[in-house]
């Protein structure tokens, strides 16, 4: 129906293809500032708020698409074929890494806050201070960890509903927002501007994008956002540490950026 609406075959992008515009600073364009700028208004207005909850969710959300964008660029390194890949079609004002560029990074902090912002909380679940954040976390009951540690047979027949309700608040955004996600990232696909490079990452096999692609990233906004603060900044070090310490051996290995010499012919699939 529209020429443009094409899925991309599995393994016919080219190394040179995905490096077209690799970490090319020359493709920088004005329009990534104001997107840049609106992310930080997002940011820093939840900060005003004292919505310290949402910040941490977002950035759990963030690094755990970083994580993955990292991973997949090893995977690239390692075999010369990524799981997925953007290309030089995307027009992405910067391509940081072979399937990552700036403007997923910034759709990935907006998706996360647009993530945490819409989940049930507690008006008082900051609390007074800012310590204070989810300090009555199991006994909050819109907190997925309502009576968390206590068995279900020791919980009366209401309780046991409350903590039901309070951990289907978390599933049912988790399936709803992965859906939508998968549904968004097979769209993309099939405009060919974000390519596909295994077989079983594919839109026939929806459950693998599914599962690998998006539910880890709204369950660690959520297992983050519901944590008592000490708890949260915690779990936060240790995505950082693990993120971090991926992305300098990556690095320092040169897996992260270019694979093929400069010059490299340009080939069609």
């Amino acid at each position: 129906m529209f020429s443009f609406f094409t899925t991309a075959v599995p393994g016919e992008t080219t190394p040179a293809m995905l490096e077209e515009v690799l970490q090319d600073v020359s493709t920088l364009n004005w329009y990534i500032v104001p997107l840049f700028v609106m992310v930080m208004y997002f940011l820093a207005s939840e900060i005003k708020k004292k919505n310290y909850n949402v910040v941490f969710g977002v950035f759990a959300f963030w690094l755990a698409d970083v994580f993955n964008e990292t991973w997949n660029a090893m995977v690239y390194a390692t075999t010369g074929q990524p799981v997925w890949g953007t290309t030089a079609a995307g027009n992405s004002a910067l391509q940081i890494l072979v399937g990552y560029n700036i403007e997923i990074s910034l759709m990935f902090f907006v998706l996360g806050l647009a993530a945490c912002k819409t989940i049930p909380a507690s008006p008082d679940n900051e609390g007074k201070s800012f310590w204070d954040g989810n300090k009555n976390w199991k006994k909050d009951k819109r907190n997925m960890y309502y009576m968390a540690g206590v068995p279900s047979k020791s919980l009366s027949t209401e309780n046991r509903k409350i903590k039901r309700k309070a951990i289907l608040g978390r599933l049912v955004p988790v399936f709803v927002g992965s859906v939508a996600a998968v549904v968004i990232e097979i769209l993309l696909n099939a405009c060919n501007v974000l390519t596909w490079e295994k077989s079983w990452w594919q839109p026939t096999r929806p459950l693998v994008l599914f599962i690998i692609g998006y539910c880890p990233f709204f369950l660690s906004a959520y297992i983050i956002h519901d944590l008592p603060r000490k708890r949260q900044l915690i779990g936060l070090g240790i995505m950082v540490t693990i993120v971090a310490t991926l992305l300098i051996v990556a690095g320092s290995l040169g897996m992260l950026g270019p694979q093929i010499p400069k010059g490299f012919p340009h080939m069609a699939g």
